[in-house]
């Protein structure tokens, strides 16, 4: 277990203090204990929906245009914090961003025990955790996987630091992924509302805009959806004229250049493949 973890929690039943008991996180107070699953601490149960992650190689330059957006984006705003900060990184799955986090004291916090995880616990259902112990709290590509939207941005802001900030990167026309745990997909205005909602500034907020990768996107989803429920000579035809279309595309691409994050107000395009936002908790 990550030995710092043990001074940021508190027993979710009385709030006393815990102490490592071999397999498992006893409360000196009430007795109540936590079970350990290969050293990480385990506070609600794994849900039986959930179908576990690969690991993918990350980093500035893999994935898709959205997730290199994401990196850059993400690398940005932890430019500002100073190494000893306090992160927690929520939703870290198999450790995405962990080359950009690992130089800070980053606690890794996911509902599944990934091997990269520190502590398992959906915070929408308990919080195990000291209030205002974290500088910033990081949720990438995580917020459309929680259905109580309200309860998690709640419980984060208790979370947060005064002017500690939280860091989101959401999608919105990106096709479902991690089913049957997509929840949701919100538009800016949306999004700009929640921060007033929970004791929250919206310091920053941009969509990432690439018409070109949404193009791709729909070509392959008419590929793999669509031409193989088609007789033969007509799959042939549309893969012939799907191609056509993507390399149309990829020209286009050279000319128009890649995506970009800006503002909704100064787009009139309205269709982002999603958004990237900082909150930062008020100073009372």
């Amino acid at each position: 277990m990550k030995s710092e973890l043990i001074d940021l929690i508190l027993c979710t039943a009385c709030g006393g203090t815990y102490v490592l008991d071999g397999s498992k996180l006893l409360c000196s107070n009430c007795g109540q204990t936590i079970l350990l699953i290969n050293g990480i601490p385990v506070f609600t149960p794994v849900a039986g929906e959930i179908h576990p992650s690969e690991k993918l190689v990350r980093g500035p330059e893999t994935g898709t245009p959205w997730r290199k957006a994401n990196w850059q984006f993400l690398q940005t705003q932890l430019a500002a914090l100073p190494s000893h900060a306090q992160i927690l990184d929520v939703g870290a799955g198999r450790g995405d961003f962990a080359a950009l986090l690992d130089r800070f004291q980053t606690i890794a916090l996911d509902i599944y025990p990934y091997p990269e995880v520190n502590l398992v616990c959906d915070l929408t259902q308990i919080n195990p955790f000291r209030p205002a112990q974290f500088d910033a709290v990081v949720l990438m590509n995580v917020l459309e996987h929680v259905y109580a939207t309200h309860s998690l941005l709640a419980r984060l802001a208790e979370l947060l630091k005064p002017g500690g900030i939280l860091i989101i990167a959401i999608p919105f026309l990106v096709k479902l992924h991690q089913t049957p745990v997509d929840f949701v997909r919100f538009t800016h205005y949306a999004l700009e509302r929640f921060a007033g909602e929970h004791g929250l500034v919206c310091e920053s907020l941009e969509g990432y805009y690439d018409p070109l990768f949404l193009l791709s996107e729909g070509i392959g989803n008419i590929k793999n959806a669509y031409l193989p429920g088609l007789p033969r000579t007509k799959r042939i035809g549309a893969r012939l004229l799907l191609s056509g279309i993507q390399s149309l595309s990829n020209s286009l691409q050279i000319l128009l250049g890649p995506g970009a994050a800006r503002p909704p107000q100064e787009m009139r395009s309205q269709a982002p493949t999603g958004y990237q936002i900082v909150y930062r908790k008020t100073i009372s």
